[in-house]
């Protein structure tokens, strides 16, 4: 499930192309109706370069590829998650993502041991720019690791 020799090693770096879309799917999805996420002149006229994605649209960008974790189909949960943005993500920007393993703790609660993994990742901009960091706790209790996990 986890190789603790491979902690900090980063994920082979993804380009995704954020398309205007993509932002758009995801901000009906929220049922947002703000003009910035749905057309370039309003985003243009707010001081964006285009339509600009929600906070939260990171999480389609995020690697799903971690070096050195592998885990179980089910029964994982998931304990944290924090987000840190740094610029804006618009429409038409190539977003390089890496994820990497950031910690792993052992904890004993009252349904026995149970494994927390942070897992971090980071987003640079066409630019160079940072333009996010993530990081989410993912929790392996005992039973689920005993499981195959």
């Amino acid at each position: 499930m986890l190789d603790a020799e491979r902690l900090g090693e980063h994920s082979p770096w993804r380009v995704h192309e954020v398309e205007r879309g993509a932002i758009a799917k995801f901000a009906r999805a929220l049922q947002l109706d703000n003009p910035i996420h749905f057309s370039p002149e309003r985003a243009h006229a707010a001081g964006y370069r285009d339509v600009v994605a929600p906070p939260t649209f990171v999480v389609t960008l995020l690697p799903w590829e971690i070096p050195g974790l592998t885990l179980p189909e089910a029964g994982v949960l998931h304990g944290e998650q924090e987000f840190e943005w740094a610029a804006p993500i618009c429409a038409k920007d190539e977003i390089r993502v890496s994820g990497w393993i950031e910690g792993v703790k052992t904890r004993t609660g009252q349904q026995g041991q149970m494994t927390l993994i942070t897992v971090a990742s980071e987003g640079i901009n066409q630019a160079g720019e940072i333009a996010f960091r993530a990081r989410a706790v993912l929790v392996v209790t005992e039973e689920v690791a005993h499981a195959g996990g």
